[in-house]
């Protein structure tokens, strides 16, 4: 009798032995958010169904197809970035903010904007009124930056920006204060969101219609990889369709084939894909409420990207085939109800970031869910990173799930479903036309329905909301979080109009017809829009200023039409 017959011999008495039990289980049907069913134990038998064969699905750290880590040490060199996705409303605030995180032990500054800045809009701009500074930092322009990073150096912390369609413009005045502060571009760290395509889907902050997005983040990709070699140009926002409320192979899916899709771009200008292959990362989401599937996710979309970028670009080059991953929480899973309880909910989902193999975990704060988090909130975010990097002996090996017969079995799942999912988006002829199609959105739609019928239906728990509620009354003291001063909007419309006083205003008019003609001049390599909006910025030129020319020329999205 072979070692299978064997274990299957074993697993049949076993079951009949404990029939009983198994008929009382009250959770005998469980199943994954997009219908697995999961059993309450597996063998290797399990894997064996699947074909699964050690070196070439699971191998070693830092080896293809990197299903258990990027590099062969990963955490036991040094732990994952510890970041927190942060900023007041005003430079002045967010610079104190930034020092004070810095000291608690922070090792990556993440900057969240307002909407204005986000849309690209000044804040004198009449569709700017009463958003400024509401949701984050009002950034206008490089003497904003001078500001936020004053006594700060570039070059000595990993700076991170959630800028998407006027991603552009962020990047050309993080570069030109960086080279202001005498910064070797060359080994500047850091990052940015410009992942245009998943505000069509997901976030809904875009400007531009989805070509001429396309062209930016093209662009880019391409300007950053020559003149900044250590910056991940593009982080794809999974993230923010996973908070969407698409199940999590849509979620895996879909964002590889968003990433896919910029490789594409960069292609089709006839630039070897490998050039920029490596200045792409993902933003995905480590929930607390699905610990094993995310994690199983996580490995599969590792072991997937490799694979893809293996057999359709021939790829061999490890530091273009390893899935840079930020692992970040989402707000939607926490509760307004006893929101202390969220610290829980975001310590367990720093494990599963780490247990996943992430490169930087950024977490939630217990009081996001009622406004901008309080500087008290940031500090037990970074804490609670710290105790699972330095406490909970995670990082003394490497993938210490590797080789379990349920983790090897789910990843195979995952990955399975997400190619399936992938090649559907393949066959509407690739994420930018999918998405135009609607089948993207459509499938979004249907998976949040879905998770909100389990919500209310009690299936999917929620402490505090569903299961063991917690009314008004007895959730104790009124919460404190930070509020933005009534004042900010009328102090940055003075700050504008001093920059507009005393800048060269000449020099600033020429650098926006540059812009100007570049932008109506076809795509291409020798038409890179980066070098024109890199100099408008060193002049102070503002973000209104550079997207409203941006979108003079290219038009703006309609989402009924597309443009």
């Amino acid at each position: 009798m072979s070692d299978a017959q064997q274990i299957r011999s074993a697993e049949q008495a076993w079951l009949a032995a404990n029939a009983p039990e198994f008929e009382r289980d009250a959770q005998r049907d469980l199943h994954t958010d997009f219908g697995l069913q999961i059993k309450p134990v597996y063998t290797p038998n399990d894997l064996a169904e699947q074909g699964f064969d050690y070196l070439r699905d699971l191998s070693f750290p830092g080896s293809f197809p990197f299903t258990r880590g990027n590099t062969a040490t990963m955490y036991r060199d040094m732990p994952w970035r510890i970041g927190q996705y942060a900023g007041f409303s005003t430079a002045q605030e967010t610079n104190a903010l930034f020092k004070n995180l810095l000291s608690h032990g922070q090792t990556e500054l993440s900057l969240a904007f307002d909407l204005p800045t986000q849309l690209g809009y000044d804040p004198d701009d009449t569709v700017a009124s009463g958003e400024v500074g509401k949701v984050g930092i009002s950034l206008a322009s490089l003497r904003d930056w001078e500001v936020m990073f004053d006594g700060i150096p570039m070059d000595q912390v990993y700076i991170y920006s959630v800028s998407n369609a006027q991603a552009v413009v962020t990047i050309a005045m993080h570069l030109a204060l960086a080279r202001k502060q005498g910064a070797d571009l060359s080994k500047l760290r850091g990052g940015m969101q410009n992942d245009v395509l998943k505000e069509y889907i997901a976030r809904g902050n875009y400007i531009f219609p989805i070509d001429a997005g396309m062209r930016l983040a093209a662009d880019t990709l391409l300007y950053c990889a020559t003149h900044v070699p250590e910056y991940w140009t593009i982080n794809v926002g999974g993230y923010h369709i996973c908070e969407a409320g698409a199940n999590t192979v849509h979620e895996g899916a879909f964002t590889l084939a968003i990433g896919l899709a910029y490789l594409e771009e960069v292609k089709r200008l006839g630039v070897p894909v490998e050039k920029v292959a490596s200045k792409i990362s993902f933003l995905m989401t480590p929930n607390h409420n699905r610990f094993f599937e995310d994690i199983c996710k996580f490995r599969a979309c590792r072991r997937l990207w490799a694979r893809l970028l293996n057999e359709r670009y021939g790829i061999t080059d490890p530091n273009c085939l390893v899935f840079r991953l930020y692992a970040h929480n989402g707000g939607s899973v926490l509760t307004r109800q006893a929101p202390e309880t969220n610290i829980t909910r975001s310590a367990i989902a720093g494990v599963v970031g780490a247990l996943a193999g992430a490169q930087n975990i950024c977490l939630r704060t217990m009081d996001e869910c009622l406004g901008i988090p309080s500087e008290e909130s940031q500090v037990i975010g970074i804490r609670s990173q710290q105790v699972v990097a330095y406490e909970t002996g995670i990082t003394k090996t490497v993938d210490p799930l590797g080789g379990s017969y349920y983790v090897e079995w789910l990843t195979t799942e995952y990955e399975k479903h997400i190619l399936a999912e992938i090649e559907k988006v393949d066959a509407l002829g690739g994420m930018a036309l999918a998405i135009t199609a609607g089948y993207v959105q459509s499938a979004i739609t249907q998976d949040a329905l879905a998770l909100q019928r389990s919500i209310d239906s009690g299936d999917t728990v929620k402490i505090g909301l569903n299961k063991f509620p917690v009314t008004e009354e007895r959730a104790g003291k009124p919460r404190r979080y930070y509020r933005v001063d009534p004042s900010v909007e009328k102090m940055r419309l003075q700050e504008l109009k001093d920059l507009r006083q005393s800048r060269d205003n000449a020099a600033v008019t020429k650098a926006l017809e540059a812009i100007r003609r570049s932008a109506e001049l076809p795509a291409g390599v020798d038409n890179n829009l980066m070098d024109v909006v890199v100099d408008a910025v060193m002049v102070y030129a503002t973000m209104g200023e550079i997207c409203q020319v941006l979108r003079d020329v290219f038009g703006m999205y309609d989402n009924q039409g597309g443009a």
